[in-house]
C-alpha cells in the first residue's frame, strides 16, 4: 500500500495547491503563457499532480493488470523522495524566476522520472498477461524519454542561455509530454480500468492497437512539423490526425461502456465522460490555433487548460474514487478475517459527495475555460474558486478511505461480499505476494 499511496497522496496535495493557484494567478493566465508564474503553475499540475499520480497508479496497476513483478520496489520508495524534492524546488524556482534553482531542481526531477521509467522498463520481461495497456504504457515511457530530453535542455538553457527557445520548440516539448507520455498512458489505463470496474468483456483488441498506431504516428508527425516547418500546413495536418484519433478512442471507450455488465453509473465514469469531452474540445481548439489567424495568447492558455486540467485532470480525479478506496480496503481487511463482516469498496467512499464534487469541478472548469477564451479575469477567479471547492469536496468524499480511524458506514446490501467476491469475513488469499492478491481483488471488483 505505502509505495503507491505516497505518490497518490502527494498528487492530491498538488491538485489542491494548483486549484488554489488558478484564481490567485488569474490575471497572469489571461495575459498569456510566456510568464514564469504560469510555467510554475503548469509544472505543478503536470509534474506535481498528474505525473506524480500516474507514477503511484502504475506502481499499483502495472503488476496487477499485466501479471508482472515490479522490479526493485524499494527503489520506488526512495525515488519518491528524489522526485518530490525536485518538484518542490522546481516549481517555486520557476515562480520566482530563480534560474539556478530551475536548473538544479529540474535536474533532480528529471533524475526521478528517469529512475521511474527504468524501473518500469525493467519490469516488462516479467509480464505474463497480453493486454494493450502494456504497449500503451511502453509507448508512453518512450515519449517520456523525449519529454525529459527536451525539458532538461530547456531547464539548463534557462541558466546558461545557449540558444533562444522559440514557441515552436516549447510546443514540441509540451506535446511530447501531453500527447505522448500522458495521452498514451491515459488511453492504456482507461482500457484496463473500464474492463475491470465496469465488467466489460472484450474478445479482441485490434481496434485499440490500431488507435495506438495512429496516435503515435500523428504525434511523431506533429513533433517533426513543429521543429522543421513551424506554422506550415504539416502542423495542421498532424493536429487533425490527432483529433481524429482521439475521436476514435472516445468512440471505442463508449462502445465498451455500452456493453458493460455493471449497469450502475459510477462517479468515476462521470469523470471519464468529462475527460473525453475535454480532450475532444482541446483537440478542436488546437486545430483552430494551427490555422494561425492572429489568436491572442490567452487562447493558447485555454488550450493547455482544456487538455491538462480538463482532459487528464478529470480522468485522474475520477481514478481517485476507485484506487484510493481499493488500497485502503486491501490494507485494512484483506490480511485476516475479522469478527464483523468487512465493508464493500463503496462503503469507503461518500458517493453523494463524489457527485457533488464532480458537479462543482465541471462548473468551475467551464467557467475558467470561458474566462480564458473571453479574457475575463473575474470569470477565471470565480471559476477557479468553484473548482477549488470541488477539489476539496472530492477529498472529503474519500475521508473514510484516507483516514484509518474514520468510522466505516457499511452499505445495507444483503450480499455482504468483499471486493474479492468472497463471503463476508473471509480474507483475500496472500499466495504469490501482496500484488497477486490485489490483482484478484481488483479483477472481481
Amino acid at each position: 500500500m505505502w509505495l503507491p499511496l505516497r505518490y497518490l497522496a502527494t498528487g492530491m496535495l498538488a491538485w489542491v495547491l494548483a486549484a488554489a493557484g488558478v484564481p490567485l494567478l488569474a490575471a497572469h493566465l489571461v495575459a498569456g503563457f510566456d510568464d514564469p508564474k504560469i510555467f510554475a503553475l503548469t509544472h505543478l499540475v503536470v509534474l506535481g499532480w498528474v505525473t506524480m499520480t500516474i507514477m503511484g497508479a502504475l506502481y499499483q496497476l502495472f503488476p496487477v493488470a499485466l501479471q508482472a513483478s515490479l522490479a526493485a520496489p524499494a527503489v520506488g520508495r526512495w525515488n519518491f523522495i528524489l522526485y518530490a524534492a525536485g518538484v518542490v524546488g522546481f516549481v517555486p524556482s520557476f515562480y520566482f524566476d530563480w534560474t539556478p534553482g530551475v536548473a538544479i531542481f529540474g535536474s533532480l526531477a528529471v533524475a526521478g522520472i528517469v529512475i521511474f521509467a527504468i524501473t518500469l522498463l525493467l519490469s516488462y520481461p516479467s509480464v505474463r498477461a497480453r493486454h494493450p495497456m502494456g504497449l500503451f504504457v511502453l509507448c508512453g515511457l518512450g515519449w517520456l524519454v523525449v519529454v525529459i530530453g527536451f525539458g532538461l535542455t530547456w531547464a539548463l538553457d534557462w541558466q546558461f542561455q545557449w540558444f533562444n527557445i522559440s514557441p515552436n520548440l516549447l510546443a514540441a516539448h509540451v506535446h511530447a509530454g501531453l500527447v505522448g507520455w500522458l495521452g498514451c498512458t491515459l488511453m492504456g489505463v482507461s482500457y484496463k480500468l473500464m474492463e475491470l470496474f465496469a465488467l466489460v468483456p472484450r474478445r479482441t483488441w485490434r481496434f485499440a492497437y490500431l488507435i495506438l498506431g495512429f496516435w503515435n504516428a500523428a504525434l511523431a508527425a506533429l513533433i517533426l512539423s513543429l521543429l522543421l516547418w513551424p506554422g506550415g500546413w504539416e502542423v495542421t495536418g498532424a493536429a487533425i490526425a490527432l483529433g481524429a484519433t482521439m475521436l476514435l478512442f472516445a468512440f471505442d471507450l463508449a462502445r465498451m461502456w455500452t456493453h458493460r455488465r455493471r449497469r450502475r453509473i459510477s462517479v468515476e465514469q462521470g469523470h471519464i465522460a468529462m475527460s473525453l469531452l475535454s480532450l475532444l474540445l482541446a483537440c478542436g481548439i488546437g486545430i483552430t490555433l494551427t490555422l494561425g489567424h492572429g489568436f491572442s495568447p490567452n487562447w493558447f492558455v485555454a488550450y493547455g487548460y482544456a487538455a491538462i486540467v480538463g482532459g487528464f485532470g478529470f480522468a485522474i480525479a475520477g481514478r481517485y474514487q476507485k484506487i484510493i478506496p481499493f488500497l485502503s480496503w486491501l490494507h485494512r481487511y484483506s490480511k485476516a478475517p475479522g469478527p464483523t463482516p468487512p465493508p464493500l469498496l463503496q462503503d469507503l467512499v461518500d458517493e453523494r459527495l463524489g457527485w457533488a464534487s464532480l458537479a462543482l469541478l465541471a462548473a468551475g472548469y467551464a467557467a475558467v475555460l470561458a474566462g480564458l477564451l473571453e479574457t475575463s479575469v473575474a470569470a477565471v477567479q470565480a471559476g477557479g474558486l468553484v473548482y477549488l471547492a470541488g477539489a476539496l469536496l472530492g477529498l472529503a468524499a474519500l475521508r473514510t478511505a484516507l483516514i484509518p480511524s474514520h468510522q466505516v458506514r457499511q452499505s445495507t446490501s444483503r450480499s455482504r461480499l468483499s471486493p474479492a467476491g468472497r463471503p463476508a469475513g473471509s480474507a483475500a488469499p496472500r499466495s504469490g505476494g501482496e500484488t497477486r492478491s490485489s490483482g484478484e481483488t481488483s479483477a472481481a471488483s
